[in-house]
């Protein structure tokens, strides 16, 4: 918290009158209110309560508003030091409370929206992952396709003929009628006629069967070729979502950490400029100072407060009517914490399997394996370990660190926006002037 703030903040006094009270206090005509508030001062020191700053603070109010020489001058002043509370104090403790609240909106509507866009990435991953898996199965599936088809091409190359008892080359003639000669040509020609012939024919039949076989094994490795390309479109596909996740996830635990800090800022006691605890602090010390001197205005110059008083006046004093709590939405936090947790651990997509696919232009089948898998991913730190990183000069947060400014804009781009209420020492960077 700025000094300037710490000067306003008039700490524990709502409790601390009680005892400061209990000297009795008269004024005579001459009494100016600044003497009064310097009394108060003087009270409120002598218990260390309240900053020397504040004290002179409230002396200053009192101080601006003498009218030297005005018969009144005592009333108008103490009035005009209540006025100076309400226009001052505490109107700035809640303008301060009004932009905590605005900020933890912002910054909780960013980490719904990160959490949802994690969310989104994850069912984009597991369907990318489903579809490659499946992809994969039906590939190992082509592949044994293949291999039978081409099987029994081989098992078909070979051709052979046997004419082994299917042909007979027996010859008889009668020399008497002198057909010796013709007839030894007829018994040649006709059974080998038939031989020729019956072995063509089967070698065509063979040859069509060959190649109907052939085909059939060309088909089948081009659908495999085929398959295992687009496995390949879809496995880079699907690393490149399961890799959005993981960037994604670590988007949605920066967005957490920086709203849960801003939440343990807002308890913070003496804290910065988002303390809750010390806002209400100040806000009752500064209704119960404003009870007390609107007391001794009306009771009039020789009027006399106590401990009675002070009781009185804090017990009326309400923070949360008269400023209003903040809303750090911890029930939905809780909901949001436990999506896509921000802690190391194994993350499971479709079916927590992948598939080991085996390199080479004519695998085997049975080199197709399938593994669980399930990466680490601590989103805290980093992707996962199988997710390429940008290069050096690319990534602010490897050359500035994860606490620069830079690496906040660079995951996300809207960051700067959060300096119109506060984005801490990032201020000038984004080009808003730093707060005083």
């Amino acid at each position: 918290m700025p000094a300037a703030r710490h000067g306003l903040v008039i700490g524990s006094v709502a409790t601390s009158l009680a005892h400061v009270w209990a000297v009795r206090q008269k004024t005579s005509t001459e009494q100016s209110a600044a003497q009064v508030v310097d009394t108060i001062g003087a009270l409120l020191q002598q218990r260390n309560l309240g900053t020397e700053q504040l004290r002179n603070q409230i002396s200053g109010y009192a101080s601006a508003a003498v009218t030297p020489g005005a018969a009144n001058e005592f009333d108008t002043s103490l009035k005009a030091v209540v006025q100076s509370l309400e226009t001052q104090t505490e109107q700035m403790i809640k303008d301060g409370q009004t932009a905590t609240q605005t900020k933890l909106d912002t910054l909780f509507e960013g980490l719904e929206a990160a959490n949802t866009a994690a969310n989104d990435a994850k069912q984009t991953a597991d369907a990318d992952d489903k579809a490659w898996f499946e992809c994969a199965a039906d590939e190992k599936a082509k592949r044994q396709s293949a291999e039978t088809a081409c099987q029994l091409q081989r098992d078909d190359k070979d051709f052979a003929f046997d004419a082994t008892g299917k042909y007979t080359l027996d010859f008889t003639c009668n020399f008497m009628t002198g057909d010796c000669g013709t007839s030894l040509q007829t018994s040649k020609k006709d059974p080998i006629e038939k031989m020729e012939h019956d072995a063509t024919f089967a070698l065509l039949e063979e040859q069509a069967n060959y190649k109907s076989l052939k085909a059939a094994c060309d088909a089948a490795e081009k659908a495999w070729s085929n398959q295992h390309a687009e496995c390949k479109r879809l496995e880079s596909q699907r690393e490149a979502s399961l890799c959005a996740f993981g960037s994604k996830a670590q988007a949605k635990c920066t967005a957490e950490s920086e709203y849960t800090k801003l939440v343990s800022d807002t308890k913070q006691a003496q804290g910065g400029v988002h303390s809750e605890v010390d806002r209400e602090a100040e806000w009752m010390a500064s209704q119960t100072t404003k009870c007390m001197v609107g007391r001794v205005i009306t009771r009039g110059l020789n009027s006399a407060l106590d401990s009675v008083d002070m009781e009185a006046c804090a017990a009326k004093v309400s923070f949360a009517d008269g400023v209003g709590k903040l809303n750090t939405r911890q029930s939905e936090l809780a909901k949001l914490a436990a999506s896509n947790t921000c802690a190391a651990g194994p993350i499971s997509f479709f079916n927590g399997e992948i598939w080991n696919i085996p390199t080479g232009a004519e695998p085997q089948s049975s080199a197709y394996t399938k593994a669980a898998f399930t990466p680490q991913l601590d989103p805290a730190s980093g992707n996962f370990g199988f997710c390429s990183v940008s290069p050096p000069g690319n990534n602010p947060c490897l050359t500035h660190g994860k606490a620069s400014c830079e690496c906040f804009v660079h995951r996300d781009p809207k960051f700067c926006s959060t300096c119109a209420q506060d984005c801490g020492r990032c201020q000038a960077f984004c080009g808003f002037d730093e707060p005083h």
